[in-house]
């Protein structure tokens, strides 16, 4: 059964809220686990393919000197709003799809899909390089002003720099080449690594740490080995 978060979700992350609900109904099926399972992974591959394609499409239509013309406006509520707030609810999405879930295995709940710690793995890796891309792209996006450059430029020349600058923000390597000078960006700043260091140190370590136990002989078996 899937546990149903708090209503205050609709207004944090909408696209929780109606994964709940797909996922309430393909587990309400016949055969209803193997759906959820294979449910699971169609929606993860579809978000992370779907920002991979609208960061290439962001990257050749988009130009940072469209804040100077009559588009500001265009941009700044028909484009960086709602992007913005898609970014963010799929972020806390991620987040806490498998904080809860890697709290469950922890604690030996019952999972509700047939997936194995090698799925939820690959789950895990694609969600991060999907959160690396998407919050490239949002940065991207972003008046100029609100990030501090190098000497060389005052603005993100392209998406792969903006892309680059995400990485090196993940990862919390930093260099500092580049770096928010708003609170804003600053809040998104630690906002990405909070997610970042969350699918990192604990999905990662705890999905890998759960399969190596399971995947050691019992001592009954090791007995047996023996003899």
């Amino acid at each position: 059964m899937i546990k149903k978060s708090h209503p205050l979700f609709w207004i944090l992350s909408p696209t929780y809220k109606l994964a709940e609900i797909v996922k309430s109904e393909l587990l309400s099926q016949n055969d209803g686990k193997t759906k959820l399972t294979a449910g699971i992974k169609k929606f993860n591959e579809t978000y992370f393919w779907t920002t991979v394609l609208f960061a290439g499409a962001i990257g050749f239509l988009f130009k940072q000197e469209y804040y100077g013309h009559e588009l500001n406006r265009f941009i700044n509520y028909v484009v960086c709003v709602p992007l913005g707030l898609f970014f963010f609810s799929r972020a806390f999405e991620i987040l806490k799809a498998f904080l809860d879930d890697a709290v469950d295995k922890l604690n030996h709940g019952p999972s509700a899909s047939a997936l194995g710690y090698g799925d939820r793995l690959v789950l895990a890796f694609r969600s991060y390089l999907e959160l690396l891309v998407g919050f490239g792209v949002f940065y991207y996006i972003l008046p100029a002003w609100l990030f501090k450059y190098g000497e060389s430029t005052t603005q993100f020349t392209n998406i792969i720099q903006a892309i680059y600058f995400s990485g090196v923000t993940i990862t919390t390597v930093g260099y500092g080449d580049i770096s928010p000078t708003h609170w804003f960006t600053q809040f998104l700043i630690v906002f990405q690594v909070f997610c970042g260091l969350t699918l990192a140190l604990v999905s990662f370590t705890v999905y890998t740490g759960l399969a190596l136990a399971t995947s050691k002989p019992s001592s009954d078996e090791k007995s047996d080995d023996n003899r």
